[in-house]
């Protein structure tokens, strides 16, 4: 037995060992859901499907994966879990019955397996909990990875454990892989080549679309129907200093039109964004601030322009196809490590503005909020591009049906 499985156990049989006192440590709506995550609050059994999603960006590919699961076994039994809270947020927002996932420690896992009975556990992207696997192994429960990503970093982590984490990928593992070349490194981390297919990335089949009245969409949040909607979507720490300097510097009278969103990719960074911009001399009424969870694809779908977050500084971009498929015209920083493909696809398509610092916002955006011929002919291209990108649910499902994990 390898050090690094050794050690993997003894840490994780550790956390359970303080898992009924670590929740006093948390506050607020953590704390609440502590429960949640100690397996304690699991949906009732039998399930069907469990469906986990790690976090945000995981939870669009979860709700279009369940909708295509419910397409195919209308009367099948679903439940959906996350890691995060925001991603519950999203996913119940969505009128899906989300709930924090198991801690990957012996009791929580135990109690989440029991509670449920999943008959099937279907895990989006990568999240690899040994725990988690362990039990499916001892219960005969079948893992399906969909869309599944492994980089490379990952993968020589996870080879650390030893041959016995290959020996549990392998046993209990299929795997619907977004690239061939995630393909072939869960075979190289363990994974059955039988039991491996290339199916894309789930998560642009749960991408938004534009609101089909748009005007009573923008009275709904609140926003005034006939003026035009920028919204500054997943603002990270270090972008409100340097839109504000660019939006302070573009002419009064072609802003004065417009209205303007931002979103904090995380709510609790709402006042520091506001005191950052504020440092920049913008005034706190230009812009509105709206750090509720789950409101950024509501705002992207009436969106005529859209800057897509965390590309400005190094945190490698949120996911600009989401506001493509929404409909807005999309601008985007130079930062895009975690969004090669969508990047790479709009590039293709000539359907993304990028910028890199406050004069080439200044000089981008301004020309998207005086030229509207500009503007729209991005925004169709941008919509055509994410259009295409879908597709990823079809060929999961056929997989599944393949492998007669799917329909129960």
């Amino acid at each position: 037995m390898s050090a690094g499985w050794l050690a993997y156990r003894g840490l994780t049989a550790c956390a359970g060992l303080i898992e009924p006192l670590a929740g006093l440590a948390l506050t607020g709506v953590e704390r609440a859901h502590w429960p949640e995550r100690r397996g304690r609050s699991a949906a009732p059994a039998p399930i069907d499907a469990w469906v986990h999603a790690a976090s945000m960006g995981e939870s669009l590919a979860a709700a279009a994966l369940i909708e295509g699961l419910s397409r195919e076994a209308p009367r099948a039994s679903i439940a959906v879990t996350t890691t995060t809270v925001s991603a519950r947020a999203r996913l119940r927002s969505r009128g899906l019955e989300a709930r924090l996932a198991p801690l990957d420690t012996p009791n929580a896992t135990r109690r989440s397996f029991e509670t449920m009975r999943p008959r099937r556990l279907f895990v989006i992207e990568t999240e690899l909990w040994f725990r988690w696997l362990e039990r499916a192994r001892l219960l005969g429960v079948p893992v399906a990875f969909v869309s599944a990503r492994l980089s490379e970093r990952s993968l020589v982590r996870y080879r650390w454990l030893g041959s016995e984490a290959a020996r549990l990928v392998h046993d209990t593992s299929w795997v619907l892989a977004q690239t061939r070349e995630d393909a072939e490194r869960w075979r190289v981390l363990g994974a059955d080549p039988e039991r491996i297919a290339v199916i894309g990335n789930l998560k642009n089949d749960g991408l938004p679309r534009p609101a089909a009245d748009r005007e009573a969409a923008r009275r709904a949040l609140g926003l005034q129907a006939d003026r035009p909607v920028l919204v500054l979507g997943s603002v990270r720490p270090g972008e409100a200093g340097l839109l504000a300097q660019a939006w302070r510097k573009l002419a009064t009278e072609r802003t004065r039109e417009w209205q303007v969103v931002a979103v904090p990719r995380h709510p609790n960074a709402e006042a520091g964004l506001r005191t950052e911009a504020g440092l920049e001399g913008l005034d706190p009424a230009a812009w509105r601030w709206d750090a509720r969870l789950g409101v950024l694809s509501q705002y992207y779908a009436v969106a005529d322009v859209a800057f897509v977050g965390g590309s400005l500084v190094p945190f490698g971009g949120h996911n600009p196809l989401e506001a493509a498929a929404a409909g807005a015209a999309v601008v985007f920083g130079p930062h895009h490590e975690t969004q090669l493909e969508a990047v790479s696809a709009l590039r293709a398509g000539e359907a993304l503005a990028e910028v890199s610092d406050v004069d080439s916002i200044v000089a981008t955006i301004g020309r998207l909020l005086a030229d509207p011929e500009w503007r729209q002919a991005l925004a169709l291209r941008a919509s055509s591009v994410a259009a295409a990108e879908r597709g990823a649910v079809s060929r999961a499902l056929l997989n599944l049906a393949r492998w007669k994990l799917w329909p129960v």
